[in-house]
């Protein structure tokens, strides 16, 4: 029985950022399984904001029970409808940092953390609880879908994977103002630790007090998530570290919503967005989950619209969605070939959601493409089919 397997590690929330490639078709028990992602060892030192240490085992589990309890009535509803629960575990054995779901026909949605996952220097409770509530965007965030799962298949799961970006909207325009609505004096003291023009962004975009504070426990939550998630990104690939602040918004502007992690500047603005959007989903149903199910479509849009912020400063980044945006014709240039600009070998990319991108080779490389239409950059002495000439 296929399985889909949608890896939100350290690496893919954040680096998650770079959106990480990696695929592999290596599946439990002789079944098939596609993991997107992967996982870091190590964690980078940093200070978290309000010096709150990572969850123990019970509160990790209680943040875990309640989530996944605001939505088990998504999960039910679900086509066919009773046939799916919510479920979570933790691998207490794993030091592997690595949250992510798992989607199988006619069985739990389910929710998987290790022991890594809780035990990063930089993670904190609210840091766990509101990737926690990404991991729980994934199936119920809807529209915009990670395309590449979905399928044929997406009818009988109940739901399509929702788009790494998306789920991030969804953890803090959705999850979190319910997980923590009634925590009023958690929600007041965080919102006392914002400087006056973080707490303004609440005070503006929520006329009542309750609303406001809330908004700033997300907040708050928001950036030390970015924090964690830059931090882990530097781990999967080593550079300088350049934490997310809320005053330096990534400005890029992508030319079609993207599927995969952003960059962690572009993350946080998302999860900023998500916190000050006061349309909040309503219902049962996934939002934007219209045949073709978890195709990038304009009825799939049409319907997801109402439940989103479409404009000011709830609506979602250009860094990443592209609202309307019009999916690439592969049909001509193929999902890969090998191309030759000015003396330099290529191998071409072509995806309907990511458009056209390219890979330069290395100057002793050159790019082949196998009889099976594989092309990567190979040293000129080998030959994709048969190894060495």
């Amino acid at each position: 029985m296929k399985f889909y397997t949608i890896l939100a590690s350290s690496v893919l929330l954040s680096a998650c950022m770079g959106e990480v490639g990696h695929v592999s078709t290596d599946g439990t028990d002789g079944d098939p399984v596609a993991t997107i992602g992967g996982a870091v060892a190590a964690p980078v030192d940093g200070a978290p904001l309000s010096g709150e240490s990572p969850p123990t085992r019970e509160e990790a589990e209680a943040i875990l029970d309640r989530v996944v309890a605001l939505y088990q009535d998504h999960a039910a509803a679900a086509n066919p409808a009773g046939t799916h629960k919510i479920s979570w575990r933790i691998d207490w054995d794993s030091d592997a940092v690595s949250a992510h779901v798992l989607l199988k026909p006619g069985e739990d949605w389910i929710v998987e953390v290790s022991k890594g996952w809780l035990t990063v220097s930089s993670m904190t409770t609210e840091v766990f609880a509101l990737t926690m509530c990404h991991e729980l965007g994934h199936f119920v965030g809807g529209f915009p879908f990670k395309t590449s799962r979905s399928g044929d298949s997406a009818g009988a799961l109940g739901t399509s994977i929702a788009a790494e970006s998306q789920a991030d909207y969804f953890a803090t325009k959705d999850c979190l103002p319910r997980l923590w609505a009634n925590e009023a004096e958690a929600n007041a003291a965080a919102f006392a630790e914002l400087d006056p023009s973080a707490r303004e962004r609440c005070t503006t975009a929520y006329s009542d007090l309750a609303s406001q504070q809330l908004c700033g426990r997300i907040l708050l939550a928001s950036l030390q998530t970015g924090r964690f998630f830059e931090e882990q990104a530097v781990l999967q690939a080593p550079r300088e570290i350049v934490y997310p602040q809320f005053d330096t918004p990534d400005t890029t502007e992508a030319e079609v919503t993207k599927e995969g992690h952003a960059p962690s500047q572009c993350r946080l603005d998302t999860l900023v967005a998500g916190a000050v959007c006061s349309v909040k989903a309503t219902g049962t149903g996934i939002p934007g989950f219209v045949p073709p199910y978890g195709e990038y479509s304009d009825a799939s849009e049409e319907a997801a619209r109402p439940f989103a912020c479409q404009t000011g400063p709830g609506a979602r980044p250009r860094c990443w969605f592209q609202p309307d945006s019009v999916a690439t014709d592969c049909s001509e240039l193929g999902e890969q070939a090998c191309v030759v600009e000015d003396g330099a070998h290529k191998v071409r990319y072509c995806d309907m959601t990511s458009g056209v991108t390219y890979y330069t080779c290395l100057p002793s490389e050159v790019c082949k493409t196998s009889r099976d239409g594989f092309s990567d950059c190979y040293a000129p002495d080998v030959d994709p089919d048969e190894g060495s000439f």
